[in-house]
């Protein structure tokens, strides 16, 4: 990464660095209870395809993969993803932007970022569809 590049993108970065396990430690420290925030669920109360993620990730700190699952079945993936790109952003401060991706990544982010994209809207979609049909599933 050239200077001026590194310059412009490292408070990214650093705020990416300090914020998620500030973010983690909220999460782990405050009761989840109460209304949901989700505008979707307020509506139509049914989940949106990203309900649950907060506390799937509340699971995940605790390497409880079964709840996470049954929080937003791609909580655990998501998660690794978010600790895999802060892995990434860590090594990217202490290098000075010094760490290289793989070769394949150049061509395949693009398609590996819809293709994720998509699955977490057809997960979202499959949900909303098992809750209406079966309103007794516990949320």
């Amino acid at each position: 990464m050239n200077p001026t590049t590194w310059r412009r993108l490292w408070p990214y970065y650093l705020a990416f660095v300090l914020a998620f396990p500030l973010a983690m430690g909220w999460v782990e420290t405050h009761t989840l209870d109460g209304p949901s925030i989700c505008l979707f669920r307020r509506e139509t109360g049914l989940d949106c395809p990203s309900c649950g993620l907060t506390r799937a990730f509340r699971a995940m700190g605790r390497l409880d993969v079964r709840a996470a699952i049954r929080y937003n079945p791609l909580g655990p993936v998501i998660f690794l993803l978010v600790c895999l790109g802060w892995g990434y952003a860590l090594g990217m401060l202490g290098t000075r932007g010094g760490v290289r991706l793989p070769r394949w990544w150049a061509r395949w982010h693009l398609p590996l970022l819809w293709g994720g994209l998509a699955l977490f809207l057809l997960v979202g979609v499959v949900r909303i569809v098992y809750e209406v049909y079966h309103p007794w599933w516990p949320r």
